[in-house]
């Protein structure tokens, strides 16, 4: 039948390898599941990093008027481990309007979700990363904020603030106090100041792409004798 008919054999090859082709596509395509899945993992484990090292780094220095003169060095005056509480943002700007922050992180993360889900920043693999960077270091400072890891007699210095303990020193050139949190939030914000120069196109899903030229030629060179 091949032989009698190669113009049918063609196109049946054709669609076949069209068939192949889309199942490939479908399989490695991204789906918002999967992506919600790395946006989690990335957001959860920068939360556990920043909260498990605040409580261990605390736990072992005590709070600021606890440990005067007490720094746990790594590099001799250089880099090292010092506690300090932030009732401001990041590295120190905006002291005492913990309330304010704490409202800014809420509103920050409903617009991550709202970007990510609704905005479909999901389809970039980047900008999943980008925002689950971003998210884990608003979470935990959010923790802090909300007065959740300490007692109500606490000093009213340290009062829903945040813990901070990494330390950096030059000469005479000391860098405020931060965290992991911290970290998350700045290498966020940097890859998304990349991204803003160098657009990445979105990953596309299979059924956003067109049918390609060969799908086309396929049904549209089908044997009239065929019927």
């Amino acid at each position: 039948m091949c032989r009698s008919n190669p113009a049918r054999w063609l196109n049946r090859r054709c669609m076949d390898d069209q068939n192949e082709l889309a199942s490939t596509q479908y399989k490695t395509a991204p789906s918002l599941a999967r992506r919600m899945t790395l946006y989690l993992m990335i957001s959860i484990g920068g939360l556990v990093a920043d909260l498990w090292t605040k409580s261990f780094m605390f736990a072992e220095l005590g709070l600021p008027h606890e440990t005067i003169g007490v720094d746990w060095w790594v590099i001799e005056d250089f880099f090292g481990f010092q506690t300090a509480v932030n009732q401001g943002a990041l590295f120190g700007m905006g002291q005492g309007g913990s309330s304010v922050f704490a409202l800014f992180s809420v509103v920050a993360f409903t617009a991550i979700l709202f970007w990510f889900i609704r905005g479909k920043a999901w389809k970039s693999l980047f900008l999943t990363i980008c925002l689950g960077c971003i998210t884990g270091g608003v979470l935990g400072n959010f923790y802090d904020r909300m007065g959740w890891w300490h007692d109500k007699e606490i000093h009213p210095d340290y009062a829903y603030g945040v813990r901070d303990f990494i330390l950096f020193t030059y000469q005479d050139l000391v860098w405020p106090n931060f965290n992991i949190a911290d970290c998350l939030l700045v290498c966020g914000a940097l890859l998304l100041l990349v991204y803003s120069f160098k657009y990445d196109e979105p990953d596309k899903d299979i059924n956003d792409q067109p049918e390609t030229q060969t799908g086309q030629q396929a049904a549209g060179n089908s044997d009239p004798h065929t019927a």
